[in-house]
């Protein structure tokens, strides 16, 4: 695997600081080009027909999806795996990524993340309050409540730290941006988790990056990319 491994997609997504942080993981060179998502030219458009990010690119070969991405990288580069081994610990993995990317991303990206910040940036549109309320005092407790009866007290969901640790981590930065708050007394299990995930030196790196990037220009995050992980 001789080509320039590009990853294209703004840090500020959290799906694409969950391939960032596994990536650092596993110690392989990229360069990340910012891209935001649903915008972009027709070339965009050709890599990533939902016009989502991230998009991986190796030479020829293009894969759009985070979920995907991370699959070939697992089996690319097998060293410091981003789902275990053992079969059962590898779905429970593969099932928490996608509870984040579902779930989760509808109700941080959707009913926080872009009404708090998205909406009044880049629409010049007052958020929906009604759809925020509905975020925090229904679906995040929600989620937090299946959450907390799920993580364990020491270690990780699945083992050792996996992409569904990852991504939930990454997507919760994003709910912070947007105002939201943890209550540790309330779900302590949940807490102690997520501080030891957040620990993981490549989860750290990746949420420095992000709150250096998320009030950014694109091309004052690519000179932050640079500082963190190299132009690959």
């Amino acid at each position: 695997m001789t080509d320039k491994m590009t990853i294209i997609g703004t840090p500020v997504s959290p799906y694409v600081r969950k391939v960032l942080a596994i990536l650092d993981m596993k110690g392989v060179p990229f360069r990340c080009i910012p891209q935001v998502p649903y915008l972009g030219d027709e070339n965009f458009t050709k890599i990533s027909p939902l016009r989502r990010i991230p998009v991986m690119q190796i030479g020829d070969f293009t894969l759009p999806d985070s979920t995907a991405i991370v699959q070939y990288l697992d089996e690319a580069y097998p060293e410091t795996p981003a789902y275990p081994g053992d079969i059962q610990s590898r779905a429970r993995a593969r099932w928490f990524e996608e509870y984040a990317d579902d779930h989760l991303g509808r109700n941080v990206l959707f009913k926080l993340f872009f009404q708090r910040m998205i909406r009044p940036r880049l629409f010049k549109e007052e958020p929906d309050e009604a759809i925020i309320a509905e975020a925090l005092e229904k679906d995040m407790p929600q989620a937090l409540d299946y959450l907390e009866g799920e993580v364990p007290e020491d270690g990780f969901l699945a083992g050792d730290i996996s992409a569904g640790d990852i991504v939930i981590a990454t997507l919760l930065k994003n709910a912070l941006w947007a105002g939201w708050q943890l209550d540790g007394a309330r779900w302590p299990r949940f807490a102690a988790w997520l501080a030891r995930v957040n620990a993981v030196p490549a989860v750290a790196k990746v949420n420095a990056l992000a709150d250096e990037v998320v009030n950014a220009k694109p091309k004052e995050q690519l000179v932050i990319l640079r500082r963190y992980y190299g132009k690959g």
